[in-house]
């Protein structure tokens, strides 16, 4: 099984990337590890976290304040958000609307 990132979520990701990089040298990539280690979990077990609504499931990253919002099909997980979990609450359920 494969994933796709939604152009938005691909967006979501990078911003974030660059964003932790600007912390520190190098927290960039280690948000990027662990955006990684997180899909190969989910494609591993992709109903193995919660659902949100009917289509999406939420996975979150262990060390960063990010959540994953993925719908499944037979043959590839679409992500379609990497939510920063410290802006609006409502974000997550907003995007789940819109995907």
């Amino acid at each position: 099984m494969n994933y796709r990132l939604l152009s938005i979520a691909d967006a979501e990701l990078a911003e974030a990337a660059r964003w932790y990089e600007t912390q520190a040298p190098g927290l960039g990539q280690e948000f990027l590890d662990e955006f990684e280690a997180v899909m190969d979990r989910i494609m591993r077990f992709p109903e193995a976290w919660r659902r949100i609504g009917t289509r999406h499931r939420r996975c979150l990253l262990r060390r960063f304040p990010y959540a994953v919002l993925y719908s499944q099909s037979e043959t590839e997980i679409t992500v379609a958000g990497v939510i920063d979990l410290r802006r609006d609450p409502q974000r997550m359920e907003k995007r789940r609307k819109t995907t």
